[in-house]
């Protein structure tokens, strides 16, 4: 692994020994995870060939981190700017890489799914899109935050907002799309992935998106997700 910085970014890249196809994987963590917690599940995807890429993330690590994710306060304050402040620098970040987007799987975990899913919706030229326990459907699932922890209603100046970035308003993706999620996930319902799922297949009328279910699985990544995963990469032709 490879620690590189440039203008302003930080990213730990994972180069395979083996290159299987001219692809690379740009993997974000989760809300309050590290870089460093990427580095099992990267290690594995470079034994299959896959060159991984695993940025900092605004707020976490060393941008500007925020100490108790844990508190409804501070993730009520950043968990959206952080998804939103993502996808909004993505042009500049891969524009870095100096990798042809169409090259480029983004990949996401939990609030990582969120910001790919935004990135994509804003910037359809990539090669495919991963969502892990996350959602593509912001404003359910920020409704569904909301009842779980007992909090009050978006205003319509919230609910303004989250539609601009809101991939369920944006009528592109054109890329390849996997979304799994465990049924028993208690951080982020899966009904925003369904949700999400529905408007790819009955509005859009997508055929090129596939979305698996994980019965008693939480909010983790299980070894069937991982194996069909790397299956669905496998699979996965450049256009």
């Amino acid at each position: 692994m490879l620690r590189k910085e440039t203008n302003g970014f930080s990213y730990d890249f994972y180069e395979p020994k083996d290159v299987k196809k001219d692809i690379s994987i740009v993997l974000f963590h989760g809300w309050g995870s590290t870089v460093e917690s990427q580095k099992e599940l990267a290690t594995r995807l470079t034994k299959h060939g896959y060159s991984v890429i695993v940025p900092e993330i605004i707020y976490h690590d060393d941008r500007q981190p925020l100490g108790n994710y844990l508190s409804k306060e501070i993730k009520y304050a950043y968990f959206w700017k952080t998804v939103m402040v993502s996808i909004d620098e993505a042009s500049a970040f891969y524009k870095l890489l100096n990798i042809p987007t169409e090259n480029l799987v983004l990949m996401g975990i939990s609030m990582g799914g969120f910001i790919v899913n935004g990135t994509i919706a804003a910037h359809d030229q990539f090669a495919g899109l991963v969502n892990i326990n996350g959602s593509g459907s912001f404003v359910l699932s920020e409704q569904l935050f909301r009842v779980m922890d007992d909090q009050p209603e978006m205003t319509d100046k919230e609910k303004q907002l989250l539609e601009n970035y809101d991939p369920i308003k944006k009528g592109r993706l054109k890329a390849p799309i996997l979304m799994l999620h465990g049924t028993q996930d208690t951080q982020v319902s899966i009904e925003g992935q369904k949700n999400y799922y529905t408007y790819l297949t009955e509005q859009l009328r997508k055929t090129n998106v596939f979305f698996n279910e994980y019965s008693d699985i939480n909010h983790t990544i299980s070894d069937e997700m991982i194996e069909d995963l790397i299956q669905w990469l496998n699979q996965l032709t450049l256009s």
